[in-house]
Order: C-alpha cells, then structure tokens, then sequence
C-alpha cells in the first residue's frame, strides 16, 4: 500500500477555545454534543472528554483520524493498544488537537468500539482567543440520549427506547459533572493542555521562558505548584551561578572524558561489529574496565553481556561521534577531530547533549531536559527520583502508571547516561544518584547555549 497522506499540521502558536459539535454519524434523530475546549489538549484528553459527554465507559479500542477512520488515504492517531499492535498511525497523546483542526468547517472523526463502531464526527465551529478563567472543557448544549455501551451499533429513536425512558432527554448539567469526573481521574490519564491558571506567569518565570523556551511545554501542563517549583527556582540557579571557582578547569574537563576519548580510540578507523551487531568481545571487555565495571558486571561475553557498555555506546550514537557503517563501527567527523583535538570533544558534546525542539509534547525531549536541568543544578546529587516526579505532575504516564526513575533514563534521556560516565574514573558508576563537577558544568553548557524565544507565545 502506499503511504498514508500527511495531513497533522503544526500546532497553533497561541491557545484558542474550539466550539466543537460532536455527532453520532448516521443517528435519526441526531444525537450530538457541543463542548467549548482548550486547542491544546492532546486527543488522548479529548477521548475521555467524549467518554463522559456520551456517557460511555472506555471499555474499548478507539482512534481519531484525518478522514475516514479506516480508510488509506487518512492519517490515523490511535490508542495505546492499537500502537502496541504496531498500528500505523501516531499515539493519541502525541497529538494535540489544534494540529487537527484550525478552521471553520474542519472535520475530526473519532471511532469508538470497533464491534458496535460508534462513529462520531467532530466539527470546528467556532474560534476564540483563550481567556485566563476560561476552563478546560465545558459542554454548552447537545441532544438526545447517547446510545449506550453494548447496544450493537447506530440505532434510531425506536431501538433507544428499549434502553430508555426518553430517548430525547439531555441534561446538560448531570452531562457536564461527568465530563469533569472522567478529566479528574488520577490514574493512566495525562492532565488536558495548560492550566489557565498557571499559565499567566509571574515576571520572573515569563523571563524565564524567554531565555529557556523548551521548558515552556512542561511548566504548561503542570497542575503542582512544588513540581513548577522544582523547574522555576532552578532556571533561575542555572541562569544566576557565574561562579568561576567552582568549575572544573581544561585538566578536569579532559580527565572526565577519558572513558568517551578511549572508545573514540578503540573505534580508531573503524571496528567490525559481530554478527549480532556487538562490539567485539575484546573492546567491549576494555570498554568496561574503563567505565568502572567490576567483579560480576565485567563480562568476556561481549558487550550483550555488559548493558552498561551497550548503553554507553548507544549513547555516543545519538551524541554524533560514533555511527554504524555497512557493518563496522566507525568515528564521525566530530569523533576523528575530538580525538585529535580533545578541548573540541567538550564543545561537540556540550553542543549536541540539548534535546532538539519537537513540534509537539515528546516523552524522551522533556526527561531529557529535565534531567539535564538537574544535572547541571544538582551540587553533586542527581535526584532521578524528583527528576519522575516532575515528569508524572506534568502529565506524563508509562503504562499507565507514575513515572519511574528507570522510565527517564531508559525510555527517554541518553543524555544522563553519558552524565554518568564523565567523570574520573573512580567516580563512573552505572545508575548513580551523583554526577561530577565536569558533568555538572557540560549539562549546564548544554542548557545555557539553548536558542531564546523572542517572546513567549
């Protein structure tokens, strides 16, 4: 088949309110809702939104697309469980429903239960410039009772009356507490776009994403006051510590990079990988003394033995000095002019370890991000745990439960496990809860040569 169209356009620079009529597809008489809903919400929001407007229970599989739900030349964003089947299409809570729609007459459809295949079309109505006190969600009006979970499929107003009264009957307000039940379920559920009540900033946090926009994303889907607390008190230590005394001069710089300068010297011209895709089991033996490896964590069984060292390579990849070349390992650019040159390792390293921008909210850029802002604040301790706590305020979820320190290193941030290994030898430890002083500095570094916005949107 060929590919899927690309219809997802980019998110809207100011947030707006969307008048929405949501309408049972094929319902006689029709059966539809209108809500008042935030532009930035993600769709996995405005799912749950539509389970409590319809009343429905998310027993089932649903998705959203451009176009017809199941047709090819639609662009599909689907659930956790259509995305676990290897659906082609983009996560629901990727997506943010301003990327869907923008203008008047804009259609969104969303399929509910594939069995019974609850068929609902979503129009933009109206468009409005967010107010501070406007909230979330709000349904205005809507008719007729929705069709139950179960019932079998669309049905007319005959085929209602078995399960209701008065198939006609809408209560707007009963409508309404559910919606606002299903937004405050704590667990699996990602917080709906920004808080209008965080998002007038005070001064100091307004300069603050001026100088450091990336984090703008973050602190606007963060509902608690400690965990913005964590973010805004330590912009303001990255951006104020000018403290020369403290940082590690060109020798310590070097000598935290020994463990990154001697891969780069093992790789050499270029390594041939094993069948499996390993480094040889002689280099990454010599990889894993350096890091600091002993006793059972050594391994003459190759480097799939050593997920430290795997790890570590991996992490060198997605920094630019390493990449894999017909089979071999070999150096970049970066890695050939760092080895010759090792002052240029650090500025290659400092340059590349800040996620890029994503054009919308990404798992791995915000625990890389913050994991950094911890680093490069930390005085010696990485608080992981804090760093998971910061990203579940923020909305975040894996499998439906909190974040986990594990979950930022190893479902997002290869920039804490390169944190790890710079430093002088006898300070490397695998899954620490410190950096060093050299590690502190280059996450700093990282952070302070991020692009101002000249003006928060």
């Amino acid at each position: 088949m060929p590919p899927r169209p690309k219809k997802r356009r980019d998110p809207l620079s100011e947030t707006h309110i969307f008048q929405l009529r949501i309408d049972v597809a094929d319902a006689r008489p029709p059966i539809w809702r209108r809500l008042e809903i935030r532009s930035d919400v993600n769709l996995w929001t405005l799912h749950r939104v539509i389970q409590g407007a319809f009343g429905w229970e998310d027993a089932h599989l649903y998705r959203f697309s451009l176009g017809d739900p199941f047709g090819w030349d639609s662009e599909l964003f689907l659930c956790e469980f259509d995305v676990a089947d290897g659906g082609d299409g983009t996560p629901v809570d990727n997506v943010r429903l301003d990327e869907t729609l923008q203008e008047i007459d804009d259609q969104l459809e969303y399929l509910y239960d594939y069995g019974d295949s609850w068929h609902l079309k979503i129009r933009l109505e109206k468009v409005r410039r967010a107010l501070p006190d406007d909230p979330t969600v709000v349904c205005t009006n809507g008719r007729r009772a929705a069709p139950p979970e179960d019932s079998g499929g669309i049905s007319d107003a005959e085929y209602l009356a078995e399960f209701f009264k008065d198939p006609a009957f809408f209560d707007l307000e009963a409508t309404n507490e559910l919606i606002g039940s299903w937004l405050e379920t704590p667990p699996g559920f990602a917080p709906a776009g920004s808080n209008p009540a965080l998002a007038e900033s005070a001064e100091a946090e307004h300069a603050q994403l001026l100088r450091f926009p990336q984090f703008r994303a973050i602190l606007d889907h963060c509902y608690d006051p400690q965990a913005r607390h964590q973010i805004t008190s330590r912009l303001q230590k990255l951006e104020a510590a000018d403290d020369q005394d403290i940082r590690p001069d060109e020798a310590a710089r070097l000598e935290s990079l020994s463990a990154v300068q001697l891969f780069l010297d093992q790789v050499g011209t270029g390594v041939k990988l094993t069948s499996a895709g390993y480094l040889p089991p002689k280099i990454a033996y010599r990889i894993g003394q350096e890091l600091g490896l002993w006793g059972f964590q050594l391994s003459t069984g190759g480097e799939s033995k050593m997920l430290q060292v795997m790890d570590f390579r991996a992490a060198l990849q997605h920094v630019g000095l390493v990449r894999k070349y017909k089979g071999d390992l070999v150096l970049t650019k970066a890695g050939k002019d760092g080895l010759e040159v090792p002052p240029l390792l650090w500025n290659h390293i400092a340059r590349r370890l800040l996620p890029r921008e994503t054009a919308s909210r990404n798992f791995a850029h915000d625990a890389a991000l913050l994991a950094l802002l911890f680093a490069a604040t930390s005085d010696g301790a990485l608080d992981l745990d804090m760093v998971a706590n910061v990203m579940t305020a923020s909305g975040w979820r894996v499998n439906d439960e909190s974040v986990e320190k594990h979950d930022v290193v190893f479902q997002g941030s290869w920039q804490t496990v390169l944190l790890w290994y710079i430093a002088p030898k006898d300070e490397r430890l695998w899954f620490k809860s410190t950096v060093s002083p050299a590690a502190a500095e280059i996450a700093r570094a990282a952070l302070l040569g991020m692009k101002p916005a000249s003006r928060v949107q």
